[in-house]
């Protein structure tokens, strides 16, 4: 097989071996977390509650109060992205003895543990399922629901200047929330033998303006979303949350209203920055196939389709919300923030004595690489699957029945 140049590293990589060394260093990290990680995430906690106290202390003044703005909208990121991201994850169930961050249960099963645990647009039952099975398992495979430059193929010439900023102001809603219930959905439908409603493409996802439109017939509804995932939230976070403003004066309200809306839209604006540019670029891989996890291919693939940003030191890894370790996180995706930090520079040497990509870069430098695929500028490369290690292959049983 004749590859380009970027891509003869793939025909001396003695991949059983670099997979095996990636294994056992997770395998380490993970025997290694103690009380220490769990006194690690106790830290961010606090932080991300200091961001809450703050923000919500300050919302009373007339919007817009950057103060208010800028740590309501924090604390909305850091219980996404720190603790409900890694405690979903199942990254304290072997060392938090309370067992109030454990994946069994975080946020899960009623309204009442999501107001207490996490409480944001995405139902964490279907996060579950769109994240931490179908993105972590066919990772920029066409299976992987938030592969942006599948989503992003049928846009218009015009739609792919103008989508990715106005997807920036209003993704975590307009998109998360009813790509992440699809799915639910679809594997309820699945596990009941409930087929699929006729032209109705699973891999497409689903946004709020296609429930508005009537796709999704014979799936969920309008209805069903709001009153489920995204009404309750709604409902609380613009309107009962600041509630008790309204006993100081209608105007006090109303500047707690605003200004919890505009800091909803700082918080898009922060997850899109530091999520989405974590599996697009022109250096990063797309896949044909599924691999079987925690094979050898599996890890190449979590390596070679992911970046991570500038890392270290917990300030700045808490402005990041803990995405600038995406490298590690994908290897091994229930392990602690604290481990990840303690990994990275191990897992970085490891790639380089084996001659795999391993990219890190700014934050900002990959936003640009990340836009130029969203508006069809460059294109991610192809992985050849000519060069697969046919060990490691499978098919899931989705798949099957789709075949």
């Amino acid at each position: 097989v004749t590859l380009p140049e970027e891509d003869l590293w793939i025909q001396r990589l003695d991949l059983e071996k670099f997979g095996s060394e990636v294994h056992d260093l997770g395998q380490k990290l993970k025997a290694s977390q103690d009380q220490n990680d769990m006194k690690h995430l106790r830290k961010i906690v606090l932080w991300s509650r200091l961001c809450a106290v703050i923000g919500l202390g300050t919302m009373w003044m007339a919007p817009p109060n950057l103060v208010s703005i800028i740590f309501l909208s924090l604390w909305t990121h850091s219980a996404w992205t720190m603790m409900g991201h890694h405690a979903c994850h199942g990254g304290y169930n072997r060392t938090d003895e309370s067992g109030r961050f454990s994946s069994r249960g975080f946020a899960l099963g009623s309204l009442w543990r999501r107001l207490q645990d996490w409480f944001d647009w995405m139902l964490p039952e279907a996060w579950s399922i769109e994240h931490n099975q179908l993105h972590h398992y066919r990772l920029s495979e066409d299976g992987d629901p938030d592969l942006l430059e599948r989503n992003s193929q049928d846009w218009s010439p015009i739609e792919r200047m103008i989508m990715p900023f106005v997807s920036m102001l209003v993704w975590k809603w307009a998109y998360y929330a009813p790509n992440t219930y699809k799915e639910l959905k679809l594997q309820e439908m699945r596990t009941k033998k409930i087929p699929l409603p006729q032209n109705f493409d699973p891999q497409k996802p689903l946004t709020l303006g296609d429930l508005v439109a009537g796709e999704g017939q014979g799936v969920l509804s309008l209805t069903e979303l709001m009153t489920k995932v995204m009404g309750p939230y709604f409902i609380f976070r613009f309107f009962l949350l600041p509630l008790p403003l309204i006993f100081f004066g209608p105007a006090f309200y109303f500047h707690g209203v605003c200004n919890l809306f505009l800091a909803d839209i700082l918080s898009n604006i922060h997850g899109f920055i530091v999520v989405v540019p974590n599996h697009a670029g022109n250096d990063l891989y797309r896949f044909e196939r599924s691999c079987r996890p925690k094979s050898p291919t599996f890890y190449l693939r979590a390596i070679t389709s992911s970046v991570n940003f500038d890392t270290g030191g917990d300030v700045n890894d808490f402005m990041h919300g803990w995405l600038n370790y995406q490298i590690e996180h994908h290897c091994w995706p229930d392990l602690s923030m604290l481990s990840y930090q303690k990994g990275q520079a191990q897992l970085k040497e490891i790639c380089a004595r084996h001659g795999v990509p391993y990219v890190q870069e700014n934050v900002f430098i990959r936003l640009k690489k990340t836009l130029d695929i969203a508006m069809g500028k460059t294109k991610m490369r192809r992985y050849p699957d000519s060069m697969e290690r046919e060990a490691d292959m499978m098919v899931w049983q989705d798949q099957k029945v789709a075949a």
